[in-house]
């Protein structure tokens, strides 16, 4: 039965798209069937972060009726299964649509990876496929977003699965507002030379001192 993920913030550039690859990439390599989805129809963070151009089909397309949602499925060079965002020209549309197509997903996989658009109205509704959440936190930020973020989830009834705190010391908070802190990954240079080089950093820095941080995330959901 596949187990949808949904991977949440409620703050800009917490991080959400390098722990989506590098979470769906870990439960690739434990020989998990998994799909990344980059269900942000206005940015096209997957696209920049892999820097994958000219694709043949795209999820606007899908959105408008005009293909099929398993021919935008992408097969990434890790052997790991990518649906990136496309931007639509009309996004309410898009998201008004998406649970439609998204049941045609779930027969394939064992594991779905949603990168969700922080909006809070074009979450809800991304946030209606999703069985269980992980809410990403950056110290730049307010607590107060973590908060909302667990009152979101908690209306939706989506499984609230814990935080993972980016940009942070390994010395830093435990737990917010009650809820653990389940992987705290630090600012590293294997990160950034990442996404410099255009894939996941369990990709091109597999033995990194990072890496170990993704992996037990992902066992954490076996």
């Amino acid at each position: 039965m596949v187990k949808s993920i949904a991977i949440v913030s409620l703050g800009k550039n917490t991080g959400k798209t390098t722990v989506a690859l590098n979470l769906g990439l870990a439960l690739h390599q434990l020989n998990h069937k998994v799909l990344v989805f980059d269900a942000d129809f206005t940015k096209k963070n997957m696209l920049e972060h892999l820097e994958i151009h000219n694709l043949p089909k795209d999820i606007s397309q899908v959105l408008e009726g005009d293909t099929h949602i398993t021919d935008v499925v992408y097969k990434h060079i890790t052997g790991m299964k990518l649906i990136p965002s496309a931007i639509h020209k009309s996004t309410n549309l898009g998201y008004d649509s998406l649970s439609y197509h998204y049941q045609d997903l779930l027969g394939d996989y064992d594991y779905i990876i949603l990168d969700t658009p922080i909006e809070q109205p074009h979450l809800e509704i991304v946030l209606k496929n999703a069985d269980e959440a992980l809410i990403i936190h950056s110290p730049n930020h307010s607590s107060k977003i973590v908060f909302d973020a667990i009152n979101l989830l908690s209306r939706l009834k989506v499984l609230n699965l814990g935080i993972v705190l980016n940009n942070s010391s390994e010395d830093s908070i435990d737990e917010i507002y009650g809820y653990p802190i389940l992987e705290k990954i630090p600012t590293h240079k294997d990160i950034q030379k990442s996404y410099e080089l255009k894939n996941p950093v369990l990709h091109t820095h597999p033995k990194s001192k990072i890496a170990p941080k993704f992996h037990r995330l992902a066992k954490r959901f076996e």
